[in-house]
């Protein structure tokens, strides 16, 4: 057997016992299952520094220090270095200088949470919303899923309308759709846990037929 290939085998069968260390966990929690997460999170961390430093500490550093005769370029490159460092003052666990760390974890919530709701503004509501109000063509089954959508979007809403009274009128009527309503949420909710599924089941088909492939490579 050529040295390239039983590099191969080898790094194979520690695939193969990883992966199937990680299945040792649907016989409960042990030691050998613990082992294989830690080291996944080791070598994530680390691959995670190895990108970060090449990719962004060393690229900005060094371009930290080119503009140092810019005295605006190097306030505004220096400013992340001085929010990063601020962070690490949550290490001292002194109360005195710990709270500095608020400062560059408020400004990295805000910005994270204006970017997930111009996201979702963006990205969902307003295109489902003009979705919603799209003219109606000449094809009939275009009618019909225009309609369908329209009416599915105002029974989902009237689930989350809580202003009216339910006893009499108008009120059973909203309890009525809110009813309905709520059936079409567990609709979308079980389409979503089944695509969550799928994938679940699919990355578990992969290993095997890795397993699989890798037993039958020698004999092969």
């Amino acid at each position: 057997m050529s040295g390239e290939a039983l590099a191969t085998l080898t790094m194979g069968l520690i695939a193969v016992v990883l992966t199937l260390l990680v299945f040792s966990r649907l016989l409960g929690d042990n030691p050998a299952f613990r082992a294989v997460q830690y080291l996944f999170v080791g070598a994530s961390l680390g691959y995670a520094f190895v990108v970060v430093y090449h990719q962004v500490l060393r690229p900005e550093a060094l371009a930290l220090l080119a503009s140092v005769t810019d005295p605006l370029l190097f306030g505004l490159r220096l400013a992340p270095w001085v929010l990063g460092l601020l962070l690490l003052t949550r290490l001292t666990r002194r109360q005195t200088i710990s709270w500095l760390a608020n400062v560059p974890l408020a400004l990295l919530f805000g910005v994270a949470m204006a970017l997930a709701v111009g996201g979702a503004l963006a990205g969902t509501i307003v295109p489902q919303l003009l979705d919603t109000a799209r003219p109606l063509g000449a094809d009939p089954l275009q009618i019909v899923g225009a309609l369908v959508l329209v009416i599915g979007v105002v029974l989902t809403l009237s689930t989350f309308y809580f202003t009216v009274a339910r006893e009499r009128g108008q009120g059973r009527l909203l309890a009525l759709s809110a009813r309905v309503g709520r059936w079409l949420l567990m609709v979308a909710f079980g389409f979503f846990l089944a695509g969550v599924l799928l994938t679940y089941l699919t990355a578990l088909n992969t290993r095997l037929e890795f397993i699989v492939n890798w037993l039958r490579a020698p004999l092969g």
